[in-house]
């Protein structure tokens, strides 16, 4: 169900949102309030995890990238690894509403030390687009939201992204940054001039970072995509158009806790058939072949939402539990 959105004199958005995407239980979203989010923000910001040996990591803020970014000015985290060979390929990670690049170093280091450049890439990530477009009986209405923060095109009055502050020109001018400070790290590789060379990135993202990374995957020419926690969904039990899709599904992976308190694992389950990605595997099996994987295992932390949050926000990350599933995500 759409809440009331405005924009205050910053530029950020003003009035009531909810954490992550709507709460469902199968078909019908349960709202959560604005200081559970709060509460956990707080506990993610005071708790940092350990560094991986061998990975650099440096923190930007979009508007030292680019003076035209005007808002959601969190630093963008990088990371690359001194140790191991390169993959020569990009992982990009969009975090979930309401989240920060930082809250996500566990899975950047990771990748990192499996040879990936890394960007945590911060972003326009409130609203929740499922808060908007669920109810909307609109099966255009998710992509339509989407694409705007994506490339800042106009499509739905309820996002008010440019394109400065589009997801497309934050990552562009993040990669040509670290190119400029640090030429010998091959960040420019990733640049097909003033655009991402999308042929060589990985997009992932958590929650509603999922949907987005989703979304990409259908309209540019991604290495994979890879969704943690997230789905689209229509209350109405329809589908939305660009999960009814099936083009690419060879790209598609996720990770879903069965637990899930915002996405009801049925609902999930639903989505990837519709993709083409097939049924899933425990994550915790000793050969993984299947490009969806739902997991079991108990959260790091206590704090709410911790079935939600524990596939890659750190502090609910159960010590040495997923890096297997991990690595299976990122093709390794």
């Amino acid at each position: 169900m759409p809440g009331n959105y405005k924009k205050d004199g910053s530029g950020n958005e003003a009035g009531n949102y909810y954490p992550g995407t709507a709460v469902l239980q199968l078909y019908h979203p349960v709202h959560m309030t604005k200081y559970l989010l709060l509460y956990c923000l707080i506990a993610m910001s005071c708790r940092k995890q350990a560094d991986t040996p061998g990975v650099r990591e440096y923190t930007v803020t979009p508007s030292q990238t680019d003076a035209a970014i005007s808002h959601f000015n969190a630093p963008h985290h990088a990371f690359i690894s001194g140790n191991r060979p390169s993959a020569n390929a990009l992982l990009v990670f969009l975090p979930g509403t309401g989240g920060e690049p930082k809250h996500y170093r566990l899975f950047a280091q990771h990748a990192a030390d499996l040879g990936f450049h890394v960007i945590n890439l911060m972003y326009p990530n409130e609203p929740a687009i499922n808060q908007v477009c669920a109810s909307s009986g609109d099966i255009t209405a998710h992509s339509r939201a989407r694409l705007e923060i994506i490339d800042g095109t106009d499509r739905h009055p309820e996002i008010q992204v440019n394109a400065a502050n589009s997801i497309i020109n934050r990552l562009a001018k993040m990669l040509a940054w670290l190119h400029s400070a640090h030429p010998d790290e091959k960040w420019g590789q990733y640049l097909n001039g003033a655009q991402p060379a999308w042929e060589k990135i990985i997009i992932a993202g958590h929650s509603q970072g999922a949907g987005h990374a989703g979304v990409i995957g259908k309209h540019y020419p991604v290495g994979r995509v890879i969704m943690f926690s997230g789905m689209d969904m229509l209350t109405n039990g329809q589908i939305p158009d660009w999960v009814n899709n099936t083009a690419g599904s060879e790209k598609y992976y996720a990770l879903h806790h069965t637990q899930d308190e915002l996405l009801h694992v049925n609902i999930v389950k639903q989505g990837w058939l519709a993709l083409g990605m097939g049924a899933p595997q425990d994550a915790a099996a000793s050969s993984l072949s299947a490009q969806a994987l739902s997991t079991t295992a108990t959260p790091a932390s206590i704090l709410p939402v911790r079935f939600h949050n524990m596939t890659a926000v750190d502090i609910y990350v159960p010590k040495n539990k997923l890096n297997a599933a991990w690595t299976w995500l990122l093709g390794k």
